[in-house]
């Protein structure tokens, strides 16, 4: 009889076209998903503001993002491919550097700095301090446009610098280009960051 009674007040509900146990579990299930599904969304796009931020913020106080033009620096650096380089201005002899000059940003690599002797043999042959450089990063030795006499004094707080693609590079050895104070280096070469996997990082 009790049963009855319970089906006959479902019966009721029903017509009444209000929703059933199960509807509404359903219905509750529907909702928590969703909210759920909400929070993550929020989660993942907070995260991802976050990284943004994070990037903005060392790109512009730490790290300069760069693309190559031209072929001065080849082999070791083709023209488009996108690099990093520091921004706090540190750098030794040999490190590819990023540098204004002319109004220009140049990529080079620093060979010497003040008060260096640099020589530069007819075959192309580059010695420091009477020292040959080992160079295994050229594609070959040339004097390439050069018209400074040797041994050149490197002045005091400038950078002696040449383009790895000897031939073709306009650099030091051109005295409309000179050296550069050191007041204009930007940085040193990080790494390739495009494309990837494109032989050794520099």
């Amino acid at each position: 009889m009790k049963l009855r009674d319970e089906d006959n007040i479902r019966a009721q509900v029903d017509r009444l076209g209000r929703p059933s146990v199960e509807q509404l579990n359903r219905e509750i299930a529907r909702q928590t998903h969703k909210e759920a599904y909400q929070r993550l969304l929020c989660s993942v796009l907070g995260i991802l503001a976050v990284a943004v931020a994070a990037i903005i913020i060392v790109t512009n106080l730490w790290v300069t993002v760069l693309q190559i033009e031209g072929a001065s620096m080849n082999p070791l650096l083709q023209e488009d491919e996108i690099i990093l380089m520091s921004r706090d201005g540190k750098f030794e002899r040999g490190d590819v550097i990023a540098f204004t000059h002319h109004d220009r940003l140049h990529v080079k690599r620093a060979v010497a700095i003040g008060g260096d002797r640099v020589e530069i043999g007819p075959d192309g042959t580059v010695s420091v301090n009477g020292e040959p450089l080992r160079e295994p990063y050229i594609g070959e030795t040339h004097l390439g446009n050069c018209d400074i006499e040797f041994p050149y004094q490197v002045p005091p707080e400038t950078v002696f610098v040449l383009g790895d693609n000897r031939p073709l590079s306009v650099d030091s050895r051109d005295s409309g280009f000179g050296t550069i104070g050191r007041e204009q280096v930007i940085g040193k070469l990080l790494f390739r960051a495009w494309p990837i996997g494109r032989g050794r990082n520099p």
